[in-house]
Formats: structure tokens, C-alpha cells, sequence
């Protein structure tokens, strides 16, 4: 483990001027086409959930920064110290940690930040008769700005994947990724007005739970549940029937009046077109035929 990562980290955006964790990646990359920084996992790092296992990343700090010390002396140093360390060779740095943010970057309101029950229809092929509730949490962090988990607690396991928040107009989105599972989920989500009680939107990526990995898509809605204790969320994540009463109970679990509850669950039942084809998916064995009749003859 290491001593303050977060600070440490970003300190060191504030020193290259990086507003994204690719932009840290690409000047990572261009001093170790080997390094063991990864712009997905940094959001972890950055949110004090994980730090880097790969002692190549400490290194890589060590000569991004031209610091006269190894990567272990990165990694065992307190911010204060790793402070002094930059400050040697870079000179003064600002009292606080603030935010850097590149020319045009448009912010997301701060009061998107909270922890949502997202509904949605369920890919696997064995369960295209249900739908399945996952939690979604939303954070502002200072230099990352917002950043997106979604989780699934599923019977074969759980699923947890992060990526950051980005707006264009009045539209968000952001790609989850699980590295060590190979697993990655794309939002596009309306933005809504103040306070944000739900979030509507798109969501995309592979079934997981499919020996294809066939890609799909579907409607989500995310309905505001911070006054509701995690555990309680993580108890009534997963599959459920597709049924307007199954919506309203697992909704009563996001704190909503069971009168509230009935409207909702329909609302959100006929939303997710469960009478229609609500989801998209693309089966590669169904496109076989149209595969081979693509390569040359002979």
C-alpha cells in the first residue's frame, strides 16, 4: 500500500498541468511504453479505494517528476514529504490541492453527486424475461470531477465497474470499466434539474453472463436512494420478475411510499418497454452466414 496516493497524485496533476487521467496516461506512456499507470484504474486511486500494485507506476513518478529518488521513496512518503520532494526540484507549490481544469471543460452540477438504484432490462439470455437492479454512485471528486460506479450483486458474483463522468450539452456519460474482470458498461444519461431524483438514460456494453459476450443495449432509470443504507441496496440488487407490482416493491427498497411506489413501478415498467423488444443485442453466431458470405471466393 501506498502512503497518501490520492494527494500524491493529485499533486502530481497540478505539477504536469494534466486535466485527465488520459492526458497523465499519455505523458506516462511516452516516458515507459511499459508503464503500469492505467487511466481507469486511477479513478480508484484517486478515490482512496486502491493504489497502484505495479512498482513501475512509483518509478514512473519518480522520473516524471525528475525526482532524485526511487519509486519506494514515492511510495513510502507522506504527502508532506512527497511535497518537499516536488517542491526541491519544481519550486513552490499552492498552499491547497485545487482543481485542474483544461480550457472549455464543462463541469457537472455537484448535485448530481449521490447513490441511485438503477433499473434496467436484463442481458443474459437466460434472463431476458427479467429485469435486474444494480446501484449506481455518482462522486465529485476535486480533481477528477465526477465520477460514476456501478455495481450488480448477481448469484454468480459481483459486478463493479468505474470510469468518469463526462458532460456534453445536456447529456452525460461515462464508460465503466473492470479491468481484472474484462468488463466495461456504457452510460448516456440525461442530465436533470436540481435536485436530481432520477436519472433516465441509455445504457450499453456485453452480457456478461453470456457464452457470446454478445453485444447489447437497453433503457435505464436511476432513482435516488441516499437516504437508504447500502446494505439494503446491495440486498435487493439483482434479478427480479418484469412486472409493474415487482418494480414498486424493489422501489420501496430507494425509500419511496408504497402509493408512490405502484405509479412508479408502472411508469417505469412501461418505460423499459416491457411488452415491446426492450433490448438490443447482437448474437455473433446469427451473423455468421453474412460473415462468410463477406470473404472472397476461391
Amino acid at each position: 500500500m501506498s502512503i497518501d496516493f490520492p494527494q500524491k497524485l493529485r499533486l502530481v496533476q497540478i505539477v504536469t498541468g494534466c486535466a485527465t487521467q488520459k492526458e497523465m496516461y499519455a505523458r506516462f506512456k511516452a516516458l515507459n511504453p511499459q508503464t503500469g499507470y492505467d487511466p481507469q484504474r486511477a479513478y480508484k486511486w484517486l478515490q482512496g479505494r486502491s493504489t497502484p500494485r505495479d512498482a513501475s507506476v512509483f518509478e514512473d513518478i519518480a522520473r516524471l517528476l525528475d525526482l532524485e529518488v526511487p519509486g519506494e521513496a514515492v511510495r513510502n512518503s507522506t504527502i508532506d514529504e512527497f511535497r518537499a520532494l516536488v517542491e526541491a526540484r519544481k519550486g513552490p507549490l499552492p498552499a491547497e490541492v485545487v482543481p485542474v481544469l483544461s480550457a472549455g471543460t464543462m463541469r457537472l452540477p455537484a448535485y448530481l453527486a449521490g447513490r441511485y438504484l438503477a433499473i434496467s432490462r436484463a442481458w443474459a439470455p437466460d434472463r431476458r424475461e427479467s429485469i435486474l437492479a444494480g446501484i449506481l454512485t455518482l462522486a465529485f471528486d476535486s480533481m477528477a470531477g465526477m465520477t460514476a460506479r456501478y455495481e450488480e450483486y448477481l448469484p454468480a458474483g459481483h459486478l463493479d465497474v468505474t470510469g468518469a463522468m463526462q458532460r456534453v450539452g445536456r447529456s452525460m456519460r461515462a464508460t465503466g470499466i473492470n479491468i481484472e474482470d474484462e468488463i466495461f458498461i456504457d452510460f448516456c444519461l440525461q442530465i436533470p434539474p436540481a435536485p436530481a431524483t432520477m436519472l433516465y438514460g441509455i445504457i450499453s456494453g456485453a452480457a456478461f453472463h453470456d457464452l457470446e459476450m454478445r453485444p447489447s443495449a437497453c433503457k435505464i432509470i436511476c432513482l435516488r436512494a441516499d437516504s437508504v443504507p447500502f446494505d439494503t441496496l446491495r440486498e435487493v440488487s439483482g434479478y427480479h420478475s418484469n412486472a409493474p407490482e415487482t418494480i414498486s416493491d424493489v422501489v420501496l427498497a430507494a425509500g419511496l411510499p408504497r402509493e408512490q411506489a405502484s405509479v412508479f413501478g408502472k411508469g417505469t415498467h412501461a418505460f423499459l418497454a416491457a411488452s415491446e423488444p426492450g433490448l438490443i443485442s447482437v448474437t455473433p453466431s446469427e451473423l455468421a452466414p453474412l460473415l462468410a458470405s463477406a470473404y472472397p471466393k476461391g
